[in-house]
């Protein structure tokens, strides 16, 4: 009932049965514009200039979940990865104890992590330059 454009009869109203019609006067007698500016703070250039740091999204070992419910869960939580590749990450967790899912800027990383433990996995963050080697892995971190 708040909507502008659209009107009720009193009589509807009361009566409980309201209709509502679209009403071409209410949008045709209003000329006024209303201009809205926004500005935004100005980003501290500094702050550009670097570029943000990459996150690992980590997989540890657990002896609960089947292969098979863990690729699942990796494929639905990680948007990037077909069933292969979480069952390669499988099989290097399970061997390795821990392994490396996927690169990723810092907050999306977080959410990955999130949804991997949503899914009752165990994950972790760390930051790419804890590791030494490749993308898949232990690593020191």
């Amino acid at each position: 009932h708040g909507s502008p454009g659209l009107v009720a009869t009193s009589q509807q109203a009361r009566t409980g049965s309201t209709r509502l019609y679209m009403s071409d006067r209410q949008s045709s007698k209003s000329t006024k514009k209303k201009v809205i500016t926004i500005q935004k703070d100005k980003v501290e250039e500094d702050e550009e200039d670097i570029p943000e740091e990459q996150y690992r999204v980590v997989l540890h070992n657990d002896e609960v979940h089947t292969f098979q419910y863990v690729v699942r869960a990796l494929v639905k939580v990680i948007g990037t990865l077909d069933r292969k590749a979480a069952f390669e990450v499988c099989v290097t967790t399970h061997g390795v104890g821990k392994a490396t899912v996927t690169k990723t800027w810092k907050k999306q990383a977080q959410q990955f992590c999130m949804g991997l433990q949503r899914q009752g996995l165990t994950a972790s963050i760390s930051p790419d330059k804890d590791f030494e080697g490749g993308h898949v892995g232990g690593g020191n971190g």
